[in-house]
């Protein structure tokens, strides 16, 4: 006589299906070992690249740093032709570091204060074209170019530069300042307009500029034209 069978309990039941389950987990794992196996290696071969690539660019920001630090020595120390010497090199060995961006306007410096225009304006417009830094630091970049194309004779230029020079930063010190090359540059090509409107935001903007005298007297001299 067969006995009657046994109801399954709650527990029993779930018991029941995480066996099943597990059952058939491993089975999955089993038959697809290979690709799991693959799918896992791929996983742990990325991680690593991921560490390392960090640990490398780690170790070049820090080198990059060092050596840009050696090059601001030797420029304060007016050891000028060492300074370019380190800065062509943190250019060539360590290109894509914040380091060599800021080398690059420490050169573009260094070749205007030796009258090599072209070659400084090449370096400000690289500094300006890689830079994301500090503010005043990308402003002063704008007004080294400026600078250049001043001294290239192309004053409306300039004078554009000098203005974006101003909008980096117009809490810098020298903001008001840039604002007033920018109006003297507009002078040089009889846009007097232009220049006008830079004075007046000098007056109206910067109360304590260094340039206010000059730039109402500015004001003076244009409104007589």
């Amino acid at each position: 006589m067969l006995k009657a069978q046994k109801k399954m309990t709650k527990k029993e039941l779930k018991e029941d299906k995480f066996v099943e389950t597990a059952m058939k987990t491993r089975a999955y794992i089993e038959d697809n070992i290979k690709q799991v196996s693959i799918v896992t290696g791929v996983i742990f071969g990325a991680f690593l690249l991921i560490m390392v690539y960090n640990y490398v660019h780690s170790a070049k920001m820090a080198e990059s740093a060092t050596l840009f630090g050696e090059a601001q020595l030797e420029y304060q120390n007016m050891n000028y032709t060492k300074a370019a010497t380190l800065l062509i090199r943190l250019e060539e060995e360590y290109n894509g570091t914040d380091a060599a961006a800021q080398g690059q306007f420490l050169l573009g410096n260094l070749y205007f204060q030796q009258g090599k225009i072209d070659q400084a304006a090449e370096k400000f417009k690289y500094f300006l074209d890689s830079y994301s830094g500090s503010e005043i630091l990308k402003a002063s970049g704008y007004a080294g170019y400026a600078a250049c194309l001043e001294a290239q004779n192309q004053s409306k230029e300039a004078a554009e530069y000098y203005i974006k020079a101003q909008k980096e930063d117009p809490e810098f010190v020298e903001a008001s300042n840039y604002l007033y090359l920018a109006a003297l540059n507009y002078i040089a090509i009889n846009d007097y307009k232009s220049a006008e409107n830079l004075l007046k935001q000098i007056v109206d903007e910067y109360p304590e500029a260094k340039r206010m005298q000059d730039a109402k007297a500015q004001l003076i001299l244009i409104a007589k034209k």
